[in-house]
This record gives C-alpha cells, sequence and structure tokens, in this order.
C-alpha cells in the first residue's frame, strides 16, 4: 500500500514520521500474554517437565535494554511446592529459573507472584509461602533481554520432583514494556565490550575469588530427628557459591579430548563420560581482552529428577567440627558435592546477602557483571563477577548424613569450596567458611 496516495509531496515527511511514531507507541506500552487454567502432574517417578506454552505476538523484534520482559506473574495451587521446580523459556531456547523447590517441607501455593529482576519483596528463595509479592526469581530474568526476537511461542516448564501432591496453574502472565528486566551496573563491563573493564591490583589477569555467601546457609538450614520418616538423621544446608574477584569463573571441556563435543551450547547432550575441564582465566590488553586456559576439574551427565543437565565434579565438601580441649575433631563430613556452575543470581547492595565478610558487595564492583552463565550447559559454565550460585537445602546432596548415635551439642559447620584446590583464584585463603550451630535431635 502507498502510504503517501491521499497526500501531497508537501505532507510526506510528517505523515511518515507520525506513523513511526504512532507504531512504536503501540509496540513500547507493556503487554501482558497470559495462559490459564491447567492441571499440574504429580511426579512420574521418571524425567517429566511439563510445558505450558504462552503465545507471544505484536512486540519489537528484539527484546533488550530498550524494550522487552518486565515481568511474570503466577498463581497456582499445589500442597506441597517444594516439590516444584518452575522455569520460563524464551522462543529462542533461552531458559531461566523463576523458583526452584522453595517453600520448605509444608508450603502451599504460591498466589499472585510476581517475579522481577529487582523484586521489592526480596529473593524468593527466602520469602515464605504462598509468595504473594514482587520477589527476585532463583534465576536472572535480563538473561532474557538478549537481543533475541521474543515473538513466538513462550513456555512455562513445570517440573514435580516428589510424588504425592498434583496441582493446579490458575494463570501464568508475562509482560513485556519498555522498563525491561535489566542488570543495573555502573559501568558496562562485558566480554563484549572490554573497554569499559578494570584492571585489578595485581595486574590485568582478572581472576574470580569464591566465597560461600554467608546469608543464605545461616537462613537456611534444618536438621531431622534420628527417627524421621523421611529424612532420618539429615542436616539440610542451602549454599551459594559467591564470586567476588575480579573476572570470571569459566569452564568449558577440553575438546582436544572430547572429539569437538562442545563446539556448541550442547545442554542437552547426554552421556556417561567425564570430561577433563580447562579453567577459562581472562586478561585485559589495553582494550581488548587475552586468555589463557588451565587444566582443571571434571565434570559429568547428572540424571536425578531436577537436574538432568551437567555438574563440575567435587565443588565443596561439607563437614561439621567439635573443638575439644581447645582442638579440632572431625565429628562428620560429607561425601563431596558435585554443582552445576551459573550465575543463578547477583551480589546487589540493597539485599541482606551482600554482606559477606564485613563488606557489602554488588553493582559498585569493579566489573560487576562481567561473564554471561545461565544454563548447565556442557559447552560452557561459570559464575560471573559478583554473581552467585544457589543450591537450596531441598536440593539432591544439600546434607550432612549425621551418623546413628551422633550427639546432640555445639558443633562447628565447615563448607569449603574447590576442597581439591584445583581451581585458579585470586585468594583461596577465603575458600571455607564456618558458623557455630546446634544439634539437638539426635538422641
Amino acid at each position: 500500500m502507498n502510504l503517501f496516495f491521499y497526500h501531497n509531496r508537501s505532507v510526506k515527511t510528517p505523515v511518515v514520521f507520525g506513523i513511526i511514531l504512532l507504531m512504536w507507541t503501540i509496540s513500547a506500552q507493556a503487554q501482558t500474554f497470559s495462559k490459564q487454567n491447567v492441571k499440574l502432574y504429580d511426579y512420574f517417578n521418571t524425567f517429566f517437565i511439563q510445558e505450558i506454552p504462552v503465545k507471544v505476538n505484536g512486540l519489537p523484534l528484539k527484546a533488550d535494554s530498550v524494550y522487552g520482559l518486565e515481568k511474570v506473574k503466577l498463581t497456582l495451587h499445589h500442597k506441597r511446592i517444594s516439590d516444584l521446580k518452575i522455569q520460563l523459556q524464551a522462543p529462542n531456547g533461552t531458559t531461566v529459573w523463576l523458583t526452584n523447590r522453595n517453600g520448605g517441607l509444608e508450603g502451599k501455593d504460591y498466589i499472585e507472584t510476581c517475579f522481577r529482576q529487582y523484586g521489592k519483596d526480596g529473593l524468593v528463595n527466602t520469602g515464605k509461602p504462598p509468595f504473594t509479592g514482587e520477589y527476585i526469581p532463583d534465576g536472572q530474568i535480563t538473561y532474557l533481554n538478549n537481543g533475541s526476537d521474543p515473538n513466538g511461542e513462550w513456555k512455562l516448564l513445570v517440573e514435580d520432583l516428589k510424588s504425592g501432591e498434583e496441582g493446579f496453574l490458575d494463570s501464568i502472565e508475562i509482560t513485556f514494556s519498555d522498563k525491561p528486566a535489566f542488570m543495573r551496573q555502573k559501568k558496562y563491563c562485558s566480554l563484549e565490550n572490554p573497554g569499559q573493564c578494570s584492571c585489578g591490583i595485581k595486574g590485568c589477569e582478572l581472576l574470580p575469588d569464591l566465597v560461600v555467601v554467608p546469608y543464605f546457609t545461616q537462613k537456611q538450614y534444618q536438621e531431622f530427628a534420628f527417627d524421621d520418616q523421611v529424612y532420618p538423621g539429615q542436616l539440610k544446608i542451602s549454599v551459594a557459591i559467591g564470586n567476588i574477584g575480579m573476572g570470571p569463573l569459566e569452564v568449558s571441556p577440553d575438546t582436544l579430548l572430547t572429539g569437538g563435543c562442545c563446539t556448541i551450547d550442547s545442554s542437552k547432550t547426554k552421556t556417561d563420560k567425564r570430561y577433563q575441564l580447562l579453567q577459562k582465566i581472562y586478561s585485559k590488553s589495553g582494550s581488548s581482552f587475552t586468555s589463557r586456559t588451565q587444566k582443571t576439574g571434571t565434570i559429568y551427565f547428572e540424571n536425578k529428577p531436577g537436574h538432568q543437565h551437567y555438574h563440575v565434579d567435587d565443588w565443596i565438601e561439607m563437614r561439621l567440627i567439635k573443638i575439644i580441649k581447645g582442638k579440632r575433631k572431625l565429628m562428620c563430613k560429607g561425601s563431596k558435592v558435585s554443582y552445576c556452575l551459573f550465575t543463578t543470581g547477583m551480589l546487589y547492595e540493597g539485599n541482606q546477602s551482600s554482606l559477606i565478610n564485613g563488606k557489602v558487595f554488588g553493582s559498585h564492583m569493579l566489573n560487576y557483571g562481567l561473564g554471561n552463565y545461565y544454563a548447565c550447559s556442557l559447552a560452557k559454565q561459570g559464575i560471573s563477577v559478583g554473581g552467585y550460585d544457589y543450591y537450596g537445602l531441598m536440593y539432591e546432596g544439600q546434607y550432612l548424613q549425621l551418623p546413628k548415635g551422633f550427639k546432640n551439642g555445639n558443633y562447628i559447620l565447615e563448607i569449603e569450596i574447590d576442597p581439591e584446590h584445583k581451581y585458579v583464584e585470586s585468594n583461596v585463603r577465603n575458600n571455607t567458611f564456618s558458623m557455630s550451630i546446634k544439634i539437638e535431635k539426635q538422641n
């Protein structure tokens, strides 16, 4: 159609401008897309993800920092929401966690639960059911505003990880606007924009510095009695591994040994093999990055429910220590726990979790946000600068098994990152976290 058919030459320019402005105004308005009334299935005793499609159309062709996904709101009924892992997937396949096994042992329902990048009611993994309000999700919504086309089929992915309860999704709403979820940074330092990144005091090799984020472990642990019917003698513990260094932690398989397995994002590849990992270490050279690799640990496919992705071996070790006559005695030690390494959350100075060893970390950090790691891919995993990788107390393996006859009393809980010292960091002296803990249900 000729847009100027009814206009003379003198008014062509304002008509074109007016039409473009009108089209932009319409597309820039907040638009919400939804799906209602879906039965949620119980655990099938096998790996199964229920996909709930939400059709999206009529949006600009790029979701980014100008216009993109702003928030996600859901209402669902379930008598034991700690069974549920809930994710949101974009049409291009990018997937982020909304909430993963939160709510404790007896929590019920998500009612008008709104997920935003900086939800005013805090982190969903420290909230209380039914989570009515605005929460920071277990993943980073900003990863969905990555310049891809938001038009198409979005999916709410619901995985039930324990049998005994069905549920019902009343509604899922996803809202796009000119106030998209995006990470707040003082300087936009990224692997694509090295010019805004800084060198460290000791040079321009940008090393990670891994620490346990105290807030999560101090607030989220639970002891079960020796005769508990479900978790006898278990001490369940939440752990978040933060990166407060100048550079990201990034690992990938050694493709020379794996036969080129990982030249693309192979997060859905399944194999029983263990692959040798290489840590990629970045250096800033002028206005660009160079890198070197260091042989480190191994990675394997974890097929337990709730996982079905790749885990890095021997990532943390948990211990209980007793001080007897001024000397340490190891009372209980767990198996080394493997983790999938990706940035589930960011340290932000407005959150209580940002206080580590007496110092507040957040968006003022040098190189904050450097490195994008949003999936448990075989091709690449890592933790961004200022990011953390959170494992809740209801996740598999997140416990110490207290021996039969274990005595009640006061102990010290220790959690050590990289207990075999395979990974390169700027500081390994802060890899072990400890806190006092009282055991009182074992005899």
